[in-house]
């Protein structure tokens, strides 16, 4: 009787240490545009602020190069103000120097080389 429940105990231990482990199924599933445009737009920051009559922007964009130097979807930045395209930038962070005084309304704008829109954008308020 022992002998069968320490080979039973055995049995147990060798058949608990296997090293081949069925990997479990999964589906890959390819993500839509729209998924991932939305996902980006959750995590993207658009940061401002203003210091005498210049205007500090600084973009953080998961997913985008705005140098083409990294890995992501290359893209540019668009800003408009007061509704007249003002420049575009291929950096994370720039600065917009010698604003008018006054109230200003601004427009950030990520988009493709092409200048086709990514679906990113921030509008804002600023006053000198």
């Amino acid at each position: 009787m022992r002998k069968l429940i320490g080979l039973a105990i055995i049995l147990v231990i060798l058949s608990g240490c296997r090293q081949n482990i069925p990997k479990p199924e999964t589906i890959n599933a390819k993500a839509s545009t729209a998924n991932y445009i939305s996902q980006m737009k959750q995590e993207a920051t658009i940061r401002h602020f203003v210091r005498g009559n210049d205007l500090f922007v600084e973009c953080f964009v998961p997913y985008v190069s705005f140098s083409g130097l990294n890995k992501g979807q290359p893209a540019k930045i668009k800003v408009y103000v007061d509704g007249e395209l003002k420049g575009e930038y291929n950096t994370a962070a720039f600065i917009m120097k010698d604003l008018k005084n006054g109230i200003h309304y601004i427009k950030v704008d990520i988009v493709k080389p092409n200048n086709k829109s990514l679906g990113l954008s921030k509008k804002f308020y600023i006053t000198i």
